[in-house]
């Protein structure tokens, strides 16, 4: 008796497992036609929106807050949502201007070039070459707004202590010279 119900557990699970498997195959497949139908009517919204956008067509559907969002568990599978789309990043400001804000920031204390670089990578989630650094800090020692001790500490020089007398400063009474905000 024990025999029988041990065989009747294993026929089941058996069968159980061999219609999981088919289900699962069959999801599989109606995933992918699914797939593929979803990307040629995102193609055909996007061709719809850029020509209403590009002709500058009255319709109230491009200012809605609505759009279509990649669910990031299911790749390739799109979900409607009503939630407003992200804002595109901002424009991340020229690299020697947040080089100088940084050393501003950290003045009186020096930074090294390298740290400055990193630190604006990992702001920016851009990767400069190494020796953009040094050479953006360089430049701005030329304007005598930073000022490098050693080997690669640099330093932000005040505008009561730069050079006056540079002629990339502003050799004019009324010309201060580049300012950390323009």
């Amino acid at each position: 008796m024990a025999d029988d119900r041990e065989n009747w557990k294993n026929k089941a699970a058996e069968e159980v497992t061999e219609e999981r498997r088919a289900l699962l195959n069959h999801r599989k497949r109606l995933i992918a036609d699914h797939q593929q139908e979803l990307r040629r009517i995102d193609g055909r919204l996007s061709e719809l929106t850029v020509s209403a956008r590009t002709l500058n067509l009255p319709v109230d559907w491009l200012n809605e807050d609505q759009g279509l969002v990649v669910s990031p568990s299911e790749f390739f599978t799109v979900h409607y949502s009503h939630r407003k789309m992200p804002e595109p990043l901002a424009k991340p400001k020229p690299f020697k201007d947040r080089a100088l804000e940084l050393l501003v920031e950290a003045y009186p204390e020096p930074l090294k070039a390298a740290d400055i670089r990193k630190q604006i990578e990992a702001e920016t989630r851009t990767k400069y070459h190494e020796k953009t650094a040094g050479m953006s800090l360089y430049r701005l020692s030329q304007d005598d707004l930073v000022r490098r001790e050693g080997k690669d500490l640099w330093f932000y020089v005040p505008e009561k202590q730069r050079n006056k007398e540079s002629p990339r400063s502003g050799s004019e009474p009324d010309d201060q010279g580049p300012s950390i905000f323009d």
